[in-house]
């Protein structure tokens, strides 16, 4: 019986380091597959960081963009297109969104 709870132990800790570490590691986006899924954000929202009526996302930094897309999936935030298209995104597309939008400078004066 003591053994088994020494190997459940081991186990738990075991399990518990590499899946901090694997979430620790997730924690910042990839730029190029943020570059990579941006098509659809980059129809409506400007890379030259123009509003048009629609919001600027380019220069923001990652944790704002991360939180407001997570507001969007959770539905906490108004905008039917936006909840749509955050519904279909991971944390780890979300991320790698920020990081590649995080990258470029507005050219709106």
């Amino acid at each position: 019986m003591i053994e088994t709870r020494c190997i459940s132990l081991a186990g738990v800790a075991i399990y518990l380091f590499l899946g901090t570490h694997a979430w620790a590691g997730d924690n910042e986006g990839d730029v190029a597959f943020g570059e990579y899924l941006s098509s659809q954000c980059v129809t409506c929202h400007q890379l030259s960081g123009a509003s048009n009526g629609i919001p600027p996302i380019v220069g923001w930094d990652t944790t704002s963009f991360y939180q407001v897309m997570d507001t969007y999936r959770q539905k906490a935030r108004e905008n039917k297109a936006m909840q749509t298209i955050a519904a279909g995104l991971s944390d780890h597309d979300i991320k790698s969104l920020a990081a590649y939008f995080a990258t470029i400078e507005t050219t709106e004066n």
